[in-house]
């Protein structure tokens, strides 16, 4: 940097090159030469996969399985566990530190402090039904996310594969 707080041009250039070099890191190490090198099934699978849209359905999908899963324990356990945690000071063994000083000796105690989550569980009342219902809507609603899904993939998947690699890069 000069005097002026502005960068000089080997400056801007080193920036620019790592600039460049963390972007490629970030986007996964992956190139326009490695899309050359790929076929057009491998790039538009590379492509699709990072598709907000599809990650987003995806990500639909898994907290649904979760839903449906956790209410399926419910069922079968016959009631709720609601679990509320805090995070809690502990304190460690004490330690004794001494300090010397001629004749004299001078002693400290200490106590090493940290936190630790502490969680309570508590068992709370379900209605049966309501689970069932839940469950069938939520298992319908992940049918339909999943059909969402496959259609997104596949119009993404038959437009990127039609691409030269330079453009599904782009894409990428």
């Amino acid at each position: 940097m000069n005097l002026d707080g502005e960068f000089s041009d080997k400056r801007r250039y080193e920036l620019k090159r790592i600039f460049c070099i963390l972007l490629v890191f970030i986007s996964g190490c992956t190139t326009v030469n490695d899309f050359k090198k790929m076929s057009s099934t491998e790039r538009a699978r590379q492509v699709c996969e990072r598709q907000k849209n599809i990650q987003d359905l995806r990500s639909e999908k898994k907290s649904l399985v979760i839903a449906i899963t956790n209410s399926q324990a419910d069922l079968a356990r016959g009631y709720k566990i609601h679990r509320q945690c805090q995070q809690v000071k502990v304190y460690g063994s004490a330690t004794a530190t001494c300090q010397t000083t001629g004749l004299q000796t001078s002693c400290s105690e200490s106590r090493p402090e940290s936190y630790e989550t502490r969680c309570k569980e508590t068992p709370v009342s379900i209605n049966p039904d309501l689970e069932r219902q839940n469950i069938q809507s939520w298992t319908q609603t992940q049918t339909a996310v999943d059909q969402r899904s496959k259609i997104a993939w596949n119009l993404c998947f038959t437009s990127v594969e039609k691409m030269t690699p330079e453009e599904a890069y782009k894409h990428y």
